[in-house]
């Protein structure tokens, strides 16, 4: 997996916790936006950073928001959000919406409510390996060959769990599942795969 360079390692290029203004001045006629710094990670100190349009869209996203809705919120079109989330997707190396939002609770970039939903039924073994293959990226196929079913079967069950719970999109079934503890909440640094690597 490779990183882009939204990953920053000098803590000095990291926002102080203080009021400032959305926009800092750079030099007269350009403007840098104002980034902001997800968690460290517990091994480097690397930290995810994005703008605050992006993590406003990514709040939107884990909220459960298509890009319709949130095209109608922001007062642009459909396929403007649509080309916002492709681009913000491949930015974070996200093979889906779903993983993108994965990413983000992971990196510190949207926080956990764990109080906003609660399990309806606790997902069976199948299901739970379904939701968090779904979380890292898989297809619905090579879910389907982890679980034995088929890429419809997989699908039908992810549309099943959603219903359930009275959820919308995927993206907003990774927020229910870091709320209640169900995901990995390692942080997505490529330093952290390197030591799963190495551990005998």
């Amino acid at each position: 997996m490779t990183w882009p360079s939204l990953f920053v390692i000098d803590p000095a290029q990291y926002p102080r916790p203080r009021r400032t203004p959305a926009r800092r001045p750079v030099r007269p006629g350009r403007l840098l936006p104002l980034m902001i710094a997800g968690a460290p990670c517990p091994a480097c100190g690397t930290r995810l950073l994005a703008t605050q349009p992006e993590a406003r869209l990514l709040a939107l996203t884990a909220h459960g928001r298509t890009p319709y809705m949130i095209g109608r919120h922001l007062r642009t079109t459909k396929a403007a959000v649509e080309g916002d989330l492709e681009a913000l997707a491949a930015a974070f190396d996200a093979a889906s919406l779903a993983h993108m939002v994965d990413i983000s609770y992971r990196a510190g970039l949207l926080r956990r409510d764990p109080g906003f939903r609660r399990l309806v039924y606790p997902p069976a073994d199948g299901a739970l390996t379904a939701l968090r293959g779904m979380a890292t990226g898989l297809s619905d196929s090579e879910i389907g060959r982890q679980t034995g079913r088929t890429a419809r079967a997989v699908n039908e069950g992810l549309r099943r769990f959603l219903r359930t719970h009275s959820l919308h999109t995927r993206p907003e079934a990774v927020r229910l599942l870091h709320g209640v503890r169900l995901l990995d909440d390692t942080h997505p640094c490529p330093c952290q795969h390197d030591l799963k690597a190495t551990t005998p």
